[in-house]
């Protein structure tokens, strides 16, 4: 039986009036998912002030879902709440991210990748730790993911040299060429949701969502210590394209958000530590 696919993803009222653009790049895909998810919740930690409402979605959005939830868990509401609800099911769900315009062969390369690996969660942009002092579960997979300088990109490279000379010439901007991030596919330590990550629901269980103070402004750390923690491999495919920024990127940012004096590298070390404690990981 060929598993249910579900791209799933939350968003934040400043983003409201921008999600469409997102959504219309997910709906058209060279193979489309059978569902989409979008997770508001009633209040949100960041915007308490805001008066509950439901971002418009495009038209011909049939397959777009907007679910409402109580509880906002920050950005990993995007996946936890749809995990949940299809725990013990055969579904393959992806998250990404709301201010990334992937294209069309974004989630057919993501599929494929995850039909080769399907104990894995996949994703196209991820990171190993700096600190090779840490110990994780990937320094005992092979092969490790080799990033790829954009130098060595050339298609990339002439697609940007294009875009920019158009700029030029037609004085208004042109979207950015989405490119691979990766020159050899293998395990990376922290999945990125920027470019998507395909997971079973399985892969997180109830733990997921007593996320602490601090801790829950960095998902990518806090989804990726979970991972690790039941031995889940995270592979980087060198053949999915990163989607490329889309005009809400730059508003409200969590990579600029300060919290209780925390930024985000500052958040980011605190969950590090937290997941040591806690599971006895990366040490």
């Amino acid at each position: 039986m060929k598993d249910k696919v579900i791209i799933s993803l939350s968003t934040i009222p400043p983003r409201f009036r921008y999600l469409g653009e997102t959504l219309s790049c997910i709906l058209d895909q060279e193979l489309p998912a059978d569902e989409i998810q979008v997770f508001i919740p009633q209040v949100y930690k960041r915007f308490p002030q805001h008066a509950f409402s439901i971002p418009e979605i495009p038209l011909g959005g049939g397959k777009i879902k907007i679910k409402i939830v109580d509880n906002d868990l920050g950005p990993a509401t995007k996946v936890l709440y749809c995990a949940e609800a299809h725990w013990g099911t055969r579904t393959r769900i992806i998250y990404c991210d709301d201010d990334r315009l992937p294209d069309p062969t974004w989630l057919k390369s993501i599929i494929l990748a995850t039909d080769k690996n399907p104990e894995n969660a996949i994703v196209s942009a991820g990171f190993h730790f700096n600190n090779r002092r840490l110990h994780t579960v990937s320094d005992f997979r092979f092969p490790r993911a080799e990033k790829r300088r954009v130098i060595e990109n050339l298609g990339y490279v002439r697609k940007r040299i294009l875009q920019k000379l158009s700029e030029a010439v037609y004085g208004r901007p042109f979207q950015k060429p989405s490119r691979s991030a990766f020159k050899r596919s293998g395990y990376v330590d922290i999945a990125a949701g920027l470019g998507g990550v395909s997971i079973k629901p399985d892969f997180f269980g109830r733990n997921a969502f007593e996320i602490p103070e601090i801790l829950w402004t960095v998902d990518d750390i806090w989804l990726s210590g979970l991972l690790e923690h039941r031995g889940i491999g995270i592979w980087a495919a060198n053949s999915i394209p990163i989607p490329v920024d889309g005009a809400s990127a730059s508003i409200e940012a969590l990579c600029n958000f300060v919290l209780e004096h925390h930024d985000r590298h500052q958040a980011n070390l605190k969950c590090v530590k937290y997941m040591q404690d806690k599971y006895s990981i990366w040490q």
